[in-house]
């Protein structure tokens, strides 16, 4: 399945917006930063997979693990954010299921399970 084109952030402005104002949280696997924005009536994420991680088929394999993360999660998260994913070097190295737990502490710390609002 593609992924939407509605939930991407696509130009440069928006993800150096993300990184001048936003907040972020680093990790062993991965780097994230959210910046909160009420004009975006969706959540909008954004993938940064550098030459460091590795050859082409490495980076990809990275892109595609964190789409597959993000579109079983993504659910769960607040609405009206753009969020920018950047992996570090052990990213290439580690599992999806690690990837996965990584993701799930850095939301909760960033506050943006749906839950922790309704709570």
């Amino acid at each position: 399945m593609r992924f939407p084109q509605h939930r991407r952030i696509t130009s440069r402005r928006d993800f150096g917006r993300v990184r001048r104002q936003g907040h972020s949280y680093r990790g062993h696997f991965l780097l994230l930063g959210v910046l909160e924005d009420s004009s975006v009536p969706d959540l909008k994420i954004g993938f940064i997979t550098t030459r460091r991680l590795g050859n082409a088929v490495t980076r990809n394999r990275i892109r595609r693990r964190l789409r597959g993360i993000f579109q079983r999660l993504g659910d769960d998260l607040k609405n009206g954010h753009y969020l920018v994913v950047i992996p570090r070097g052990a990213a290439a190295r580690a599992s999806s299921e690690a990837l996965e737990k990584e993701w799930k502490w850095l939301i909760h710390r960033s506050g943006l399970y749906k839950k922790e609002q309704e709570q």
